[in-house]
């Protein structure tokens, strides 16, 4: 009997631990999501492009939207209004709606490649775009309207621009402007100067 009502008295005596552990933990639970909760309404503001923009492009405000956004550890790795100075360059293109990562800007110019700008004589895929990766191929032009088999010229040249026809020439093919390394120029050149019928195929776009 005696060791009946011991056990009943320790019993009594573990119960307020335990209801005050439990309490610390429900107390516990709920300081985190309140944390939780408030670390998600802290937001900065940050530089996103308006279109899609192409390395080379020397960024500008007319390019940006400044919207505020939760990066959280890694807010010090993309561009905020206050850093956007003139002279920054895009060293790899960035879709329409992209944060502007500053791993992807230089102050230096890119020397080492030229724009070109050419009619291919297929009809422009509708995957290719500002910022795309394309192959261009190449069929030498033999005779008046004959040309002999496609050689590829050329891989991973970027597109800056594409322009549509104007005026009077509405009908006919859109033209683009390419980034091409110095070393691929001249055969681009070359076959441009030949009047060789030139087609681009388009690769996964950049990111």
């Amino acid at each position: 009997m005696a060791m009946m009502n011991n056990m009943r008295a320790g019993s009594h005596k573990r119960r307020p631990l335990v209801l005050a552990a439990s309490s610390l933990l429900v107390l516990g639970s709920m300081v985190g999501a309140w944390v939780l909760i408030e670390q998600s309404k802290t937001t900065e503001v940050f530089l996103v492009t308006k279109q899609n923009l192409a390395s080379g492009t020397s960024l500008k405000a007319s390019d940006l939207d400044q919207i505020p956004l939760s990066m959280f550890e890694i807010s010090g790795s993309y561009l905020q209004p206050d850093a956007l100075v003139e002279g920054l360059v895009l060293t790899r293109p960035l879709a329409a709606g992209e944060a502007v990562p500053i791993s992807a800007l230089t102050t230096a110019e890119l020397t080492n490649w030229s724009n070109v700008v050419l009619t291919p004589a297929l009809e422009l895929s509708s995957q290719i775009e500002v910022g795309t990766k394309v192959s261009i191929w190449s069929s030498p032009h033999l005779d008046f309207q004959t040309f002999g088999e496609p050689d590829l010229l050329a891989t991973d040249i970027e597109v800056v621009k594409i322009i549509e026809p104007q005026g009077n020439f509405a009908d006919t093919s859109k033209s683009v402007e390419l980034r091409v390394p110095k070393n691929s120029l001249q055969y681009l050149i070359g076959a441009i100067t030949n009047n060789d019928a030139l087609a681009l195929t388009s690769h996964s776009r950049t990111s």
